[in-house]
């Protein structure tokens, strides 16, 4: 009764109006951080929560499907070595118990007084302990490690908190003190986030209001239709035309809250920049897609059901996937044609002349095998369908018209080449090769990419960079590090986080400034009044098209706000 107690102390604490995870919460929870050191680029990250990811919903079948195909615990990713440390005072349980740890080592450790049992899976060698042994609260305990065992392919930790009869995992959110928003934002993998089930859309979006789960009970995320797309099926990411915003005027931003309090996560932009679009609706029945106005204060309307639409830069066009097959419809018309992609989502060219897509025979699962993907490019209106070449992996981005960035893993590593993709002769020209490659982002026009490169063997080299997509440039270390966007085509807006804009401060209950930065001057402002710090829910923010305003997901309240820039 004691462990189930503080589960649903914990849990009624975490899902509290506003805030949702106020520092006295979060005070309450009897565990620490799995590690000695801060979180940044030469420590650890977190890669993965717990429960719904994009990562169960993609690969549970794989890698979770005991665990009703739910990711059963957090994932950190450091390299090989890192220290461990013990979450609380407790005994060894288990050494080595492959019934329920993961390769190539794991360790339990009961915590009798608390209720719980707590896992460290993909350690890098057999603990040298004991089973009944005692150990304190920060106590170094083990080794990161890599469940492919070269600690080259994906080293990482896996811890789970469980009851102490091991059927069930809880949300080690609601149990271990820390910046959760703060921690999601830095580094964060693109397993991390979660999946919409538009036929539920407002359930299992937080880190805080995941189901336990039960290692006897069936599969739960067998969604009928998703939002994002499964990552097999999924469109290359949207490259903007090049343009620069107006410059910043005086003062701070202003913000205001664009939805009722929970709804929603994942909202995406109109083109043309004046209003927001996002899912809603009841439990059970198949959700609408809404849009709320940036220029005026006006309730939002419904526009539509789902399915999910991928919109043209220009508005002009818009893709569907009805029963399997890629449709493109002119939105100012409403005519329509299907376009052979094998299911694919085509994405558009940055002028919204051409279309990109991938065809991948299997699910490209990390720490695999790669499957030998196709990529295939398009007149906008479908004609002229041609497959431009085979890689091994990886993803193709836009840059311009003309070009493409082609990034492919080298063998089962977290190395990747980067490649200029030219459309006019078929070639591809090598640009740079990225160990720990994270997060690549391509400013509108293509001619800057921003990337993580964290865990360098050069523990200074580690951090954000930039890059000209010119053969013969060099990677630029830029001077922060933390959740980041292109404005435009020279602009980066970037999080900061508390009074010092340290990212690695853990006492800063989550807040964040919203900054920019000038590639082209180095020029840095705050954006966002300090004295009205806010806090970001799954590093679910995004920039209009126009570079005028940003939505994001409050942590606070779990409702839409709008950042209207100075």
């Amino acid at each position: 009764m004691r462990r189930r107690s503080v589960a649903l102390l914990a849990l009624s604490l975490a899902l509290a109006a506003a805030p949702c995870a106020s520092l006295s919460a979060q005070r309450a929870k009897p565990f620490s951080l799995p590690f000695n050191t801060p979180p940044g680029p030469t420590t650890w990250l977190l890669s993965q929560q717990f429960g719904n990811t994009v990562g169960a919903f993609n690969y549970g079948r794989y890698w979770y499907a005991g665990g009703q195909n739910l990711h059963f615990g957090l994932d950190f990713w450091a390299p090989c070595g890192t220290p461990v440390v013990a979450i609380a005072d407790g005994v060894v349980d288990q050494i080595d118990n492959f019934s329920f740890g993961l390769e190539p080592h794991n360790l339990a450790l009961l915590h009798r007084d608390l209720g719980y049992v707590s896992i460290y899976g993909h350690l890098n060698a057999r603990p040298s302990l004991m089973r009944g042994q005692p150990v304190r609260r920060g106590e170094v305990i083990a080794a990161v490690g890599d469940p492919d065992r070269t600690c080259q392919s994906r080293p990482h930790l896996h811890l789970e908190i469980r009851s102490p009869n091991y059927r069930i995992a809880y949300n080690p959110i609601l149990l271990i003190d820390a910046e959760w928003e703060t921690l999601a934002s830095i580094g964060y993998h693109h397993f991390g986030g979660f999946v919409k089930d538009l036929y539920h859309p407002n359930r299992w979006q937080s880190a805080y209001d995941q189901p336990e789960v039960d290692f006897n009970e069936r599969p739960l995320n067998e969604f009928q239709l998703s939002y994002p797309p499964p990552a097999r099926d999924g469109p290359p990411p949207l490259t903007l035309p090049n343009f620069n915003a107006p410059p910043f005027g005086e003062g701070y931003a202003t913000m205001r809250r664009l939805t009722r309090p929970g709804c929603c996560a994942l909202p995406f932009w109109s083109p043309d920049s004046s209003a927001v679009y996002y899912y809603d609706g009841a439990d059970g029945a198949l959700a609408a897609r809404y849009a709320v106005s940036v220029l005026e204060e006006r309730a939002p309307q419904p526009i539509g059901e789902a399915p999910h639409r991928l919109y043209s830069p220009d508005g002009q066009w818009e893709i569907v996937q009805v029963r399997g097959r890629t449709r493109l419809v002119h939105r100012a018309t409403g005519q329509w044609r299907e376009i052979a992609t094998g299911g694919a989502w085509p994405q558009f060219s940055p002028d919204s002349t051409r279309l990109l897509w991938h065809r991948h025979p299997a699910d490209n699962i990390p720490g695999g095998i790669p499957p030998l993907t196709e990529v295939w490019i398009a007149d906008v209106d479908g004609a002229r369908r041609e497959l431009l070449g085979l890689q091994q992996g990886g993803a193709v981005y836009w840059l311009d018209e003309t070009r493409l960035l082609a990034v492919e893993p080298i063998g089962r590593t977290q190395t990747f080449k980067l490649s200029i993709w030219s459309l006019a002769t078929r070639q591809k020209t090598p640009l740079a090769e990225v160990k720990n490659l994270r997060g690549l982002q391509v400013a509108p026009g293509g001619a800057i990419i921003l990337f993580y490169a964290p865990f360098q063997d050069d523990p200074a080299r580690s951090g954000l960079y930039g890059m000209l997509t010119q053969p013969g440039a060099q990677p630029v270390l830029l001077p922060f590090f933390g959740s980041y966007r292109w404005r435009d085509s020279k602009t980066i807006l970037h999080l900061r986080y508390g009074a010092n804009a340290d990212p690695f401060l853990s006492t800063n209950g989550g807040q964040m400034l919203l900054a920019s930065y000038d590639v082209t001057t180095g020029e840095q402002r705050i954006l966002t009044d300090p004295a009205r710090p806010f806090r970001i829910a799954n590093d679910d923010w995004h920039v209009s098209p126009d570079g005028r305003h940003v939505v994001f997901w409050n942590a606070d309240d779990f409702a839409l706000w709008l950042i209207s820039l100075p």
